[in-house]
């Protein structure tokens, strides 16, 4: 088994992943004179003695809690943890070491990057939604009046260091969220990663590391070419107009789910809306929806919720002039993006969606 981490230099950005990355850790961030780490309820109990363990160089940080949960990813907690930072006086040559999932990074990246006019931030994913996205790319940001990631900026971590070890913690809906991304990744730019994954339960699968550097790398690769999302990274939001509007309304109805399954009903969407616009090939879309429908149930949603799912798409980042504006699939591993979409596909789609019977 491989056992050495993958390390990119991406300035400004140090990479290390895989399989004991934690351990070799310290050299990336050991400049610092003082660390704070964020941690939410979660990753203190289940995280924080792991990380302590592996990288004993930061017993002596300040630790500020914060709760978990997307419903939490808001101005009152980073409210909270700037005033913590305050109270702790901490000064802008400290690093912030951001222990969680992608909404922690999310919103420790906000915080760090706003308090004292920014101070330099490190994420430490642990989830694997964490792992193969959120906490690359320096997309950091809270949600503001029951909408997704309103209010954020772009901006590096110093360092994002990637371990499998933390993936031991996870509870089983983490793996399946983070699943979804990972299966993005295959459709959108990676085909052979599709085809390591294609006809697999996500329970089954014995690769992760393998699996997590690979879909990690894909990333990197799009934001290093694209860091403020103008081109070639809007394709990263496949799935997710469609998929952000479900999560946006679960979120707002007080019945949240997660990320990875808002994406995956946002790709079934999406697939259905690429056989009509771009041409993807039928066979090509219901192999797409064989894949997540064996994985991830079906969202339930009915026509008297389609108005509220439609005003929601309508705020969402991608939208121009009023129109909505896709990243949408030409084959497997080959995406487009900025196509305009009208809202009669968008209807057939979230029909389809909730009617398509195919699966059963």
């Amino acid at each position: 088994m491989n056992t050495t981490p993958f390390f990119l230099d991406a300035k400004p950005v140090s990479y290390l992943i895989g399989e004991q990355a934690l351990d070799s850790s310290y050299r990336l961030v050991e400049k610092y004179p003082r660390y704070v780490l964020l941690v939410d309820d979660n990753t203190r109990e289940h995280c924080l003695p792991v990380f302590r363990e592996h990288l004993p160089e930061l017993l002596s940080a300040d630790v500020i809690c914060i709760e978990s949960g997307e419903q939490k990813k808001n101005l009152d907690q980073a409210l909270f943890i700037w005033n913590e930072l305050t109270r702790l006086n901490v000064d802008r040559d400290a690093l912030m070491v951001n222990l969680g999932g992608g909404v922690l990074t999310d919103i420790g990246g906000f915080v760090a990057a706003t308090y004292k006019r920014g101070i330099d931030f490190a994420n430490v994913p642990t989830t694997l939604l964490g792992m193969v996205d959120a906490s690359i790319g320096g997309k950091t940001g809270i949600d503001f009046g029951k909408f997704k990631n309103q209010v954020g900026l772009f901006v590096d971590p110093v360092a994002v260091i990637i371990d499998p070890v933390f993936l031991k913690t996870l509870e089983e809906k983490h793996w399946q969220s983070g699943f979804a991304e990972v299966l993005k990744y295959g459709l959108i730019m990676d085909r052979e990663l599709w085809q390591w994954l294609y006809g697999k339960d996500y329970h089954e699968i014995d690769f992760w590391d393998k699996i997590i550097v690979r879909a990690a790398r894909d990333k990197i690769d799009i934001v290093r070419h694209d860091f403020e999302e103008k081109g070639v990274r809007k394709n990263l939001n496949f799935g997710h107009t469609v998929g952000h509007a479900f999560e946006s309304f679960f979120l707002k109805n007080n019945r949240p789910i997660t990320h990875g399954q808002a994406i995956a009903a946002g790709m079934i969407c999406e697939a259905y809306i690429s056989e009509k616009l771009t041409d993807l090939e039928c066979s090509h879309k219901e192999e797409i929806v064989e894949m997540i429908d064996k994985n991830f149930s079906r969202l339930s949603v009915t026509e008297e919720d389609v108005p509220m799912l439609f005003d929601l798409m309508r705020q969402d980042k991608k939208v121009r002039e009023g129109k909505l504006r896709f990243s949408l699939l030409k084959r497997l591993g080959k995406a487009v993006h900025d196509k305009e979409v009208g809202t009669d596909v968008v209807l057939e789609s979230l029909e389809f969606y909730m009617h398509d019977r195919s699966r059963l």
